[in-house]
């Protein structure tokens, strides 16, 4: 059967799931834009750095110079790739699964087999222990009330909470409320198989 990629902007995504073809539903989340200021300040800040050391190479070229500027375009490099990953962050439901596409600075991409959803609910984005991951975007951490989780957020005010047998997510799609509908609607109908 062939795929269908629908865009969900406002509409109810439970109504789409009926569909008998194989389908996919991806939601592109809003991006905060004081943390993509943020990321974009740090990134022209590293640039800058950048600059200055390669300015200071010309004048009295070390090897602590070459050094430094191969950190700081190591950095860079991390930074942009940040910037850009959070813009390409998506949320896809599938008929079997959510895939939840990051950066690989991250996690990478995780899927979440439909089936193994067990809650999903509204949360606000709360402060844990980072154990893997880079910044505010995303990772590994462990929340105090929720256990390990793993956090792939693009602002601070559309937290869903997703509870699975192998673990939590945290994530922040566009219109919570229709995007937990749509997962609660296929998770319920594919355990019925």
């Amino acid at each position: 059967m062939g795929e269908v990629t629908l865009h969900a902007r406002n509409l109810s995504l439970a109504h789409v799931i009926i569909w008998r073809a194989e389908m996919s539903v991806v939601n592109r989340p809003e991006v905060s834009r004081p943390l993509a200021r943020f990321y974009v300040a740090t990134t022209v800040l590293v640039a800058a750095l950048g600059l200055l050391f390669v300015y200071l190479y010309l004048q009295a070229p070390q090897i602590g110079g070459i050094i430094g500027l191969i950190v700081i375009v190591a950095v860079e490099i991390i930074m942009v790739s940040l910037v850009v990953s959070i813009y390409g962050t998506r949320y896809t439901l599938t008929r079997k699964e959510l895939v939840i596409k990051a950066s690989i600075l991250i996690g990478g991409t995780k899927r979440v087999p439909l089936e193994t959803i067990e809650s999903a609910e509204r949360t606000l984005i709360p402060f844990g222990i980072r154990l893997f991951g880079a910044s505010w975007y995303g990772g590994y951490f462990y929340f105090p009330n929720i256990g390990r989780a793993f956090m792939a957020i693009t602002n601070f005010k559309d937290g869903v909470l997703i509870k699975a047998q192998r673990g939590n997510y945290l994530i922040t799609p566009k219109n919570p409320e229709s995007f937990i509908e749509s997962l609660m609607t296929s998770a319920k109908s594919e355990k019925k198989k």
